[in-house]
């Protein structure tokens, strides 16, 4: 993207404030445009709303590469509100907010997803599930084999994530992560629960998938981690698009 292009969409989200400002960045041959859209949002202050109309007309003129939105008061991620619509959506969202324009990459089917080692594996669909259920996972930098380098990656970043570990006696929910360690000194992979005595998890070489928790998994889980502010995020957004 272009500085002129980037600073049409700044200096429109500057005129539609204090209402949240909305529209598509279109693919149209081989150039990039903005389409500004009305946001027609009960509370335009709050959320923003592209009618169908406006959509079909931006269709008509390209491709949809991206929804644009902004945040006048400066929140700088996505709401709950806006992650749900995210998880609708097949392409990356822009974000304005602070004078910036922040992007928000598409994020793969949960399901089905090809695994290539640190780019899309089982870190990345537990942060993206995250993400999709309002929080924002750091990333870390993991080579092929870190547990058999001396590395503990997991347990040296789940309490900075915002996890803790649980007791023996605590039951599972949905959303907890199982830390599973397979051949190695360390817990070497993790997977999501997602209720029923099913969890989700990406194995290496494998693709994305649902998975009964027992047997094997159970047999090899090292521990179970919940986020502390799990009562607050919304697991009900990721589990609707599996």
């Amino acid at each position: 993207m272009n500085q002129q292009l980037k600073q049409q969409i700044l200096d429109y989200a500057e005129k539609t404030a204090p209402n949240e400002m909305c529209g598509f960045l279109l693919q149209k041959e081989n150039d990039l445009m903005f389409f500004p859209c009305e946001n027609v949002a009960g509370n335009p202050q709050e959320f923003f709303e592209i009618s169908p109309e406006q959509q079909i007309q931006a269709e008509s003129l390209g491709v949809i590469e991206a929804v644009i939105h902004s945040h006048p008061k400066g929140e700088p991620t996505l709401s709950l509100a806006d992650r749900r619509l995210f998880s609708q959506t097949a392409c990356d969202w822009l974000l304005v907010t602070g004078g910036q324009l922040k992007v928000f990459v598409k994020i793969l089917p949960l399901i089905g997803r090809e695994f290539e080692y640190g780019f899309v594996d089982c870190y990345t669909l537990f942060k993206d599930f995250y993400f999709l259920s309002g929080w924002d996972m750091a990333e870390f930098e993991r080579q092929d084999g870190w547990w058999e380098c001396g590395e503990n990656l997991y347990l040296d970043n789940l309490d900075n994530q915002g996890f803790r570990r649980l007791n023996q006696n605590e039951d599972l929910q949905i959303g907890d992560i199982i830390l599973i360690q397979v051949g190695a000194d360390v817990p070497n992979h993790a997977a999501i629960y997602i209720g029923e005595q099913m969890i989700l998890q990406h194995c290496m070489d494998r693709l994305s998938k649902r998975d009964p928790y027992d047997g094997y998994w159970l047999k090899h889980t090292h521990s179970v981690w919940r986020h502390k502010y799990a009562d607050k995020l919304d697991f009900t957004i990721p589990l609707n698009t599996l």
